[in-house]
């Protein structure tokens, strides 16, 4: 299984792998469809797909903190 930061960067160069990203999440959009109104399920399930596109397609992978960013962020968070 490949990892969320490269299906993202994957995802952003070619729209396939979006395909491959929306079917990973499938489970659990299908998990909270059944928490809803069975008149919005296909409503609510497609604008729950377009958001996880528009995220992706967002999201700035340059951002992503190193290891020692994530934990001098974790540490001030701590104390």
């Amino acid at each position: 299984m490949t990892d969320m930061y490269t299906m993202v960067k994957r995802a952003k160069a070619d729209p396939e792998v979006l395909n491959e990203l929306i079917q990973l999440f499938e489970p659990k959009v299908n998990k909270l469809m059944k928490r809803t109104n069975p008149n919005d399920m296909a409503d609510l399930s497609q604008e729950l797909k377009i958001m996880l596109i528009q995220s992706a397609y967002q999201y700035d992978l340059n951002s992503v903190p190193g290891f020692w960013e994530f934990k001098d962020k974790y540490k001030k968070e701590e104390s």
